[in-house]
């Protein structure tokens, strides 16, 4: 306690640096008593359970200014609050920034968050949690409740994920099936279109279309009939049928013989390059028995095992290395020549073989050359005599026949497209096996979420917050009458949100300035009332910061009553080890309580 100006607000914003404040000291934009040059350290002794632990921030040290020091150990600043939240049993989760399906990666609730919640400054009395979206709001209250882990759990990330996989697959399906109408409009029917591109309509399309295609070549036939009856005399038509026909032949015995001869100047080539390999294979043959004659008359001078000159004293009939007996000198001499003869006798034999092959294979080729060369001058001398009908058959149906042409051309051209079509819709259909097993993925895991989330008891969970703030609301009105004059404060939870009530309306519009102050109060002492219950996770200190004017006039010992509620609720043995640290003018005749006086007022 102290007037204004005494240090208070700075000595619990030094507490708040040391819970792992990221900017910068809080006396580096001090201008009162040259602060920021009188301390460079700071540290507080933390009791968690039976453990006793010294944290401390250290500025001015070289390396050291964005660590928290545990000891003598330095922790950055995500370090520091991942110790601290397992020190304290609170477990570490991700939750969703609003909805959930929203596409945005799941940020995780730090300890600094939920300190937002424990640590009222000045500064922050407009709201339950000042400047704090909804969302981490309630992420953050569901962590003191105990319900955080069970809520953001690992399926229910999972299922997040999966229905924003099955989602996304959905709308490219969509997409995807839009596109494919709009490029097929030209292809299909507009019957067809109207009803959407699918496998049905493509295949009614593409029936239809062979028919359209028969009905062409039929009328082609037709048209071409016609104007030969027309243009050719009835005693040539005997005769030009027998051309056609003798056409048709020559055009058929010309594709055959392309055929053989394509068949024999491959089997040419391979059999030349076989003859190529049993002739390099008969030099170095030669070149073997070269080398053999030029080394055969060599001799072993040095033993094999230690190099050392050897001696023939031994006799001259047996081997002066191994000391076997020697057998006769020309089998010895001769082996190795007639293994040389031997491979060079079969490869001559194989090589001749070849070359009789090559010669075969050439006559067979100049046949199959010849017999092109007539039967392509058999053609041609059929086309020449041709020729004639066939210009005054064209002459009376080039305009007909050129314009069944076309439509045959764009005929087939539509066959293709629709081919296209047809392939592109297997796309479609991979799409949406895609979605089936994502859905099939979903529905057991959606169906387990819900489970857990149905054996959530948000509204008993709720209860415990809503007891403690009226149980701080009624000591205020047992300690000074008619304090509170409202309804009860009531607390909808749900696992997507939480409202605070007074009677029907939200608390935001039903309460006045002195009125949210108490409210406020309440919230932090429904929180610490939290602390002894083994579901929740609050951790069992609240640390308020009292603004200089609570009631619209200067407090002084008037402010005893809104913390006499918190002195009797630590009183009880089941809050052993809470604490709440509060700041004030006076606190005067106050019982129960620690009081840090402090007196000097700092002045820039």
């Amino acid at each position: 306690m102290g007037p204004p100006n005494t240090g208070k607000t700075k000595w619990l914003q030094t507490l708040d640096f040391l819970f792992g404040d990221a900017g910068s000291n809080p006396y580096e934009s001090a201008d009162s008593e040259g602060l920021a040059e009188k301390y460079d350290a700071a540290g507080a002794w933390l009791q968690i359970g039976e453990d006793s632990f010294r944290i401390e921030r250290r500025w001015n040290e070289p390396g050291a200014k964005g660590k928290i020091f545990v000891g003598d150990e330095g922790l950055l600043a995500r370090d520091f609050q991942h110790w601290l939240m397992s020190k304290l049993g609170i477990p570490v989760v991700n939750f969703p920034k609003g909805n959930p399906m929203s596409g945005q990666t799941w940020p995780e609730l730090s300890f600094r968050s939920l300190l937002r919640h424990i640590h009222r400054q000045q500064r922050f009395w407009g709201g339950l949690v000042d400047q704090q979206p909804d969302a981490e709001f309630h992420a953050g209250l569901l962590s003191f409740l105990g319900l955080a882990d069970r809520v953001y759990s690992e399926d229910y990330g999972t299922l997040v994920k999966l229905r924003l996989e099955a989602m996304n697959l959905k709308a490219r399906r969509d997409q995807y099936s839009q596109t494919l109408n709009d490029l097929a409009i030209d292809l299909l029917d507009t019957d067809d279109v109207s009803l959407g591109v699918n496998e049905m309509t493509i295949l009614g399309a593409q029936r239809r279309l062979r028919d359209a295609i028969d009905k062409l070549q039929e009328e082609r036939v037709r048209v071409l009939e016609e104007a030969s009856a027309k243009a050719i005399p009835y005693d040539r038509r005997s005769r030009i049928e027998t051309l056609s026909l003798a056409r048709a032949q020559a055009l058929e015995a010309l594709t055959a013989v392309n055929q053989r001869l394509e068949a024999a100047n491959e089997r040419l080539k391979e059999v030349l390059r076989y003859r190529k390999d049993l002739s390099d294979e008969i030099d170095r043959m030669a070149r073997a028995a070269d080398a053999g004659e030029i080394l055969s008359d060599l001799r072993v001078t040095h033993c094999p095992a230690c190099d050392q000159a050897l001696k023939t004293a031994h006799a001259p009939d047996h081997c002066f290395v191994c000391h076997q007996h020697l057998p006769d000198e020309p089998d010895i001499e001769g082996l190795g020549a007639v293994r040389l003869r031997f491979e060079q006798d079969r490869l001559k034999a194989e090589l001749k073989e070849a070359d009789d092959l090559l010669d075969a294979l050439r006559r067979e080729v100049e046949k199959q050359v010849s017999e092109k060369r007539s039967t392509e001058e058999a053609l041609r001398a059929i086309e020449v005599e041709l020729g004639p009908a066939r210009q005054a058959v064209a002459a009376l149906a080039q305009a007909d026949v050129s314009a069944i042409d076309v439509k045959l051309g764009q005929a087939a051209e539509r066959a293709k497209q629709m081919g296209r079509v047809t392939a592109a819709l297997e796309l479609g259909k991979t799409l949406t096996s895609q979605v089936k097993a994502l859905e099939d993925k979903i529905e057991p895991l959606a169906e387990r979420v819900d489970e857990s989330f149905r054996a959530i008891d948000f509204d008993g969970a709720a209860q415990w917050l809503e007891d403690g703030m009226n149980a701080y609301l009624e000591a205020l009105n047992r300690e000074r009458k008619h304090t509170w004059k409202h309804s009860r404060v009531e607390v909808d939870l749900t696992r997507t949100g939480v409202s605070f009530r007074i009677g029907r309306k939200k608390w935001q519009g039903a309460l006045g300035g002195t009125d949210s102050l108490y409210f406020l109060m309440a919230y932090n002492y429904g929180l610490l009332s939290l602390s002894p219950r083994p579901q929740t996770h609050y951790p069992g200190v609240a640390i308020i910061d009292v603004p200089g004017e609570f009631s619209g006039e200067s407090i002084g010992d008037k402010e005893n009553f809104i913390v006499q509620p918190f002195i009797d609720l630590l009183k009880d043995e089941a809050f052993k080890g809470a604490q709440l640290i509060i700041t004030g003018a006076a606190f005067t005749g106050l019982v129960g309580a620690h009081v840090q006086a402090m007196t000097k007022v700092h002045v820039a």
